[in-house]
């Protein structure tokens, strides 16, 4: 938690030479006065411009309100410091310099720690988002905007103000992190539907297998067979494609195995049949004279009966044997070769392949190719009539093939042609189809919870402002002193573009907008109670408040409403009001109400004069000066009232040093306020004020000055019921001790 010590400012806005405002950091009221121009409100502008890089009074003003913040009398030296005591930690300055010629925008903000080294920014102090959720400062220029604005306006500065903006945030982001997940599944959709169309426009028969399976769910395994060509080809495109497979005879072929068919009848025709046979005969006649000799061993041939069959005789008969066989074998190879060289050459003629009609190809074409293949595989059986066939009939089969093959090729190069483009648009999808895929789940994901927070959005904004909006009620009854207006309900509704804040109301207990039958100083009043909640809950790391100018348009019953307000908050909170009027002072004058009072005046060269014109402590003291100066209190009763109010003085005085000193070495409220709580008696009070510790002895103290003693013993006087008639000394010795302890 972190108070208030002081704010010093030079040549910044009204303020010319340095002047500081010393503030007591610790809870209280401090109320700072001054007339208008004085200077007073320079101080809350420092403040406000180092907390927060910026002014609320000059938001959305002409850009010359921004570019006077130089005082005209001493520019020169432009600097500001705030120093802060912090509840557990050292002392902290947040500094901002200019340098002569700088926009405002170029002042060096940095923070300090103690003695440490300068930080530059606020960063180390961690109160960016803070100051946005417990704000606490206000200026009459956000107080009369707060309720001003339009309804929309309005709510968001209400739900910034009281913290309610992370359920808005939390909407926000939320459509933020749906809106781009789900980027990538709307460019893939609507890359689809463009797809679609180039899909349905093409004649390419793979437009309709492409478009089957863009049915949700797709089917990217069957877009990604069509996309690399290993689908099945379709029924129109298979047959042109089998014709590009199919290969004709080729001229040489077909002149090559008629030539072999000529050769081997030429052969065959060399060895003729009756020479054949005759040799045939012979042979075997020799065969049986050779057989008749060996079975009788006879040399004489038994058909002529002359010719002696000796051994000359077998070996002739026996060669004219094997040239006859050979003969023989070299015929009937022949014949072979010639069958073979048919069933080659018919086998030319026969393996040209014949097609089916096809739509999309020139019939002519179609027609010249099957003619060619009929007339091809009409083989004759004649060997000299194949030899012919092979070569003139079977080489017209490949022309007619290749004409047919060029239409072919014309077809589908034009199909590519056209498909190609789809190609790439598929790819396209392809590509965006999968990116969406993956990131499907997250869309799902932040689009449900997107709509569970829209759906419950007004109630978690209610729950969450309704203990705020008690304490606003709460307050409200305080500020509204003698307001026939009271508040009912106050809720945040709507959202978009429609959003508000409704104020449930009622005027002498018949129900009405509250809005609407305000006057000024109700609305500026019920401006403070929103405020004054959120920027007083335990989570904030301030300990203070600045009101600047809040009781402008106040009336004197509000101003004391309000000052009830502020004693309360006063008990845990340091409250520093600037006020350009002395109405608000003149009440704590009035009522008795704990409070330092410091005036701000101007003199010429805007030198700014600051000076405490009453605390509690010398309140005090002038109540009993008034009492012992006035003839008309009879003495006993003076005898009996001044010891409790010297005791008082005494006490508020040490209050105020030991709070002060305890706050800037970094303790805790807490623990101040009990250990001053454990001092029960002035002395002991006395002890913690000038040593810090009740053990410590204050004699020393006391002795030091000779009316310090005489002092305390009239404040223990009037416990033990004896106490001398007091005078004008007496008083002047309690100043002085009063004094002396407060300079502490």
């Amino acid at each position: 938690g972190a108070f208030l010590e002081s704010i010093d400012v030079a040549g910044f806005r009204g303020i010319g030479p340095r002047t500081k405002l010393e503030l007591h950091p610790g809870p209280g009221i401090t109320v700072v006065s001054g007339r208008n121009g004085s200077g007073k409100s320079s101080f809350a502008e420092a403040l406000e411009y180092a907390l927060t890089g910026h002014s609320y009074r000059w938001r959305n003003k002409p850009k010359h309100w921004s570019d006077a913040w130089r005082n005209l009398h001493d520019s020169t030296s432009c600097g500001v410091r705030v120093a802060f005591a912090v509840e557990g930690g050292d002392r902290t300055v947040i500094g901002v310099d200019w340098k002569p010629g700088d926009e405002l925008s170029a002042g060096a903000v940095w923070t300090q720690a103690s003695n440490a080294t300068r930080s530059a920014g606020l960063v180390s102090l961690g109160w960016s988002r803070t100051m946005d959720l417990h704000r606490p400062l206000l200026t009459y220029e956000e107080i009369g905007g707060l309720l001003a604005e339009s309804p929309s306006v309005l709510h968001d500065a209400l739900a910034q103000l009281l913290g309610l903006d992370e359920i808005q945030d939390a909407e926000r982001r939320l459509t933020d992190a749906a809106k781009t997940a789900k980027g990538p599944r709307t460019t893939a959709d609507a890359a689809a539907k463009s797809l679609k169309a180039a899909l349905e426009s093409s004649d390419d028969p793979r437009a309709t297998t492409v478009l089957k399976a863009l049915r949700r769910p797709y089917k990217l395994d069957v877009v990604e067979s069509v996309l690399t060509g290993t689908d099945s080809d379709d029924a129109e495109r298979a047959p042109l494609r089998a014709v590009l497979a199919i290969t004709a005879p080729s001229p040489s072929d077909a002149n090559v195995a008629a030539d072999a068919i000529e050769t081997a009848e030429r052969a065959a025709a060399s060895l003729a049949d009756t020479a054949l046979n005759t040799m045939a005969a012979r042979t075997e006649l020799l065969k049986q004279a050779i057989r008749y000799q060996d079975l009788t061993d006879s040399d004489t041939c038994p058909v002529c009966e002359s010719t002696e069959l000796d051994a000359d005789w077998r070996q002739r008969s026996q060669a004219a044997i094997d040239t006859a066989t050979d003969h023989l074998a070299a015929y009937r190879q022949s014949k072979s070769d010639v069958d073979k060289a048919r069933s080659a050459g018919q086998a030319v003629a026969v393996r040209v392949v014949d097609i089916a009609p096809m739509n999309g190809i020139d019939a002519s074409l179609v027609d010249d190719y099957r003619a060619a293949v009929a007339a091809a595989r009409a083989v004759p059986p004649e060997s000299h009539a194949l030899a012919a066939h092979l070569r003139d009939v079977v080489p017209q089969v490949e022309p007619a093939l290749n004409a047919l093959k060029a239409a072919i090729d014309e077809v589908l190069a034009t199909q590519e042609n056209t498909w190609k483009p789809v190609v790439t648009e598929i790819s396209t999808w392809l590509a965006l189809e999968r990116v969406a895929r993956q990131n499907d789940s997250r869309l799902t994901t932040a689009t449900e919870a997107k709509n569970w927070v829209s759906t419950n959005a007004q109630t978690l904004r209610n729950q969450r402002l309704e203990p705020i909006a008690d304490q606003a009620r709460a307050i409200w009854s305080q500020l509204r002193q003698e307001s026939n207006v009271d508040i009912g309900s106050i809720t945040l509704e709507g959202r978009n573009t429609s959003r508000r804040v409704n104020f449930e109301g009622s005027v002498d207990g018949k129900s009405a907008g509250a809005l609407s039958v305000m006057s000024q100083g109700e609305l500026h009043a019920l401006a403070l109670a929103l405020f004054l909640p959120r920027a007083t809950t335990a989570q904030s790391p301030f300990r203070f408040i600045v009101l600047d100018d809040p009781i402008q348009a106040m009336d004197p019953a509000k101003i004391d409403g309000f000052l009830q307000v502020l004693s309360e908050l006063s008990a845990t909170r340091q409250v520093i009001v600037f006020s350009h009027d002395d109405r608000l002072a003149s009440a704590i004058r009035n009522t008795s109400v704990k409070a330092r009072l410091i005036e701000v005046t101007r003199e010429s060269g805007s030198r700014v004069i600051t000076k405490e014109s009453l605390d509690p402590a010398r309140r005090y003291v002038d109540d009993v000066f008034a009492l012992v100066v006035d003839e008309n209190v009879p003495d006993d009763v003076k005898r009996r009232a001044v010891p409790t109010l010297f005791r008082q003085a005494i006490e508020a005085a040490a209050q105020q040093s030991f709070f002060a000193s305890a706050y800037r070495k970094g303790l805790g409220r807490i623990e101040i306020e009990e250990q001053w709580g454990t001092a029960k008696k002035t002395r002991a009070r006395l002890a913690l004020a000038v040593h810090g510790d009740t053990e410590v002895d204050v004699s020393g103290w006391l002795s030091y000055r000779g009316w310090r003693k005489p002092t305390l013993g009239i404040c223990n006087a009037g416990s033990h019921g004896s106490s001398a008639t007091p005078t004008r000394e007496t008083v002047n010795d309690l100043r002085k001790t009063v004094d002396e302890l407060l300079a502490l």
